[in-house]
């Protein structure tokens, strides 16, 4: 195959964050997909292909510029469905792989630059990063105001790695920055400024033989999930149960966005499996959904699919709502999430920890945050969002929701 250059690469990594930095959840198959073959729909992240319903926040300062394009691009993501806390995921799949011999030499930049690549016996879709320092510095900007604002409350600062990072096959090194130079960069931007660093890369980094990232999706898999969940607990000083405790349910036929944005025929054919881990406490938890605007209310359930065939929506349902999830912790501490889609699947994974769990997406929000934080009585705020979010377009959100 043709090698592009790397700044043509870099070129096709813009464009694709241009037209989808808001991704969602919704990068899913329909709920009818069976393990032998997905019936897949056309419903690429809801962002992917439209702005969002607000208009595009206007910040008090821009960036500077920097040598590399300015991008917000997708959270990606690579690898299947978890099974155990500290052991290998089962790589039982719903359907038969080609030979590892074939599958595993397999390379091609599919549409919108997606790199789809054979490895472990199976097609793994990859997207590249790029992002700027001057996006970085905007970023710990708000989050030092955030916390100067709210003296009385916890700040945490999660960023969060996609699967790039972890993935990428050595001969494409040249096409993508590293999400850890960035990430490294904030963490210590950040230091002695009385925001606490969640550093969760290299834990990561220690189970990426398991089932952590989808292959066929840009997001994290809920084991993922709970591998920094419990970094975040452990620096909060709260519990978060074993994963062992948490009832398991798994669904095939899972092909995400990786196969919408690439076009690459070999993931449509290879799908996934896809494990939730419900809450031990699930039939303690009541969850209110309100509008963006913190406004008509309802109830429904933390998880809105029992048996995991919506996948990534699983939890939360919609971006474009905040939650209110009320738990039986009696910890006398309520969280504030802060995030875009990456942050969702954490959430289960807190409902023993906080006696109250608020959820905030950034791009979505119509109220001002930190007046917000001070009515619901919050003591801890987290911002969960990934790498592509904090060094690329999104991070507007952050100044925006702080100044509404």
């Amino acid at each position: 195959m043709k090698k592009l250059p790397k700044i043509a690469a870099l070129i096709l990594t813009a464009a694709i964050a241009c037209g989808c930095s808001d991704l969602t959840d919704s990068s899913t198959v329909s709920d009818t997909a069976t393990e032998s073959t997905p019936s897949v729909t056309s419903d690429a992240p809801d962002e992917s292909t439209k702005e969002p319903e607000t208009e595009a926040p206007v910040t008090e300062t821009s960036a500077p510029e920097t040598e590399s394009p300015e991008t917000s691009a997708p959270e990606t993501s690579a690898e299947e469905s978890s099974e155990a806390e500290t052991t290998a995921a089962d790589t039982e799949e719903s359907t038969t792989p080609a030979p590892v011999t074939d599958v595993d030499s397999y390379r091609a930049i599919g549409d919108n630059g997606i790199l789809v690549a054979g490895m472990d016996g199976h097609y793994r879709g990859i997207m590249f990063y790029g992002g700027t320092y001057g996006y970085c510095d905007q970023y710990v900007t708000d989050v030092k105001a955030f916390q100067s604002a709210l003296p009385e409350v916890t700040v945490y600062s999660m960023v969060i790695p996609t699967s790039v990072d972890f993935y990428n096959p050595d001969e494409y090194s040249g096409y993508t920055e590293l999400q850890k130079d960035k990430i490294e960069y904030i963490e210590n931007e950040l230091k002695n400024t009385g925001v606490t660093n969640i550093k969760v890369y290299d834990t990561l980094s220690k189970h990426t033989n398991e089932e952590i990232y989808s292959r066929t999706d840009h997001h994290w898999m809920p084991l993922g999930a709970y591998y920094a969940a419990q970094v975040f607990c452990k620096d909060a000083g709260v519990k978060v149960p074993d994963i062992s405790k948490y009832r398991k349910e798994t669904c095939g036929g899972y092909v995400g966005s990786m196969y919408y944005y690439s076009a690459d025929v070999n993931l449509y054919n290879d799908p996934e499996q896809y494990t939730v881990y419900y809450s031990p406490n699930e039939d303690k938890l009541t969850t209110t959904y309100y509008n963006r605007y913190y406004s008509n209310g309802y109830e429904s359930n933390l998880f809105l699919c029992n048996d995991a065939s919506y996948y990534y929506l699983t939890f939360l349902g919609s971006d474009d709502l905040i939650a209110h999830v009320k738990t039986n912790a009696s910890t006398g501490r309520n969280l504030v999430v802060i995030k875009e889609s990456y942050g969702n699947a954490l959430i289960p994974f807190f409902t023993e920890s906080f006696d109250n769990i608020y959820v905030l997406d950034l791009r979505y929000c119509e109220v001002n945050a930190i007046n917000f934080c001070k009515e619901v009585g919050a003591t801890d705020l987290l911002f969960a969002n990934c790498a592509y979010t904090v060094a690329g377009g999104n991070c507007d959100y952050f100044s925006y929701i702080r100044n509404i």
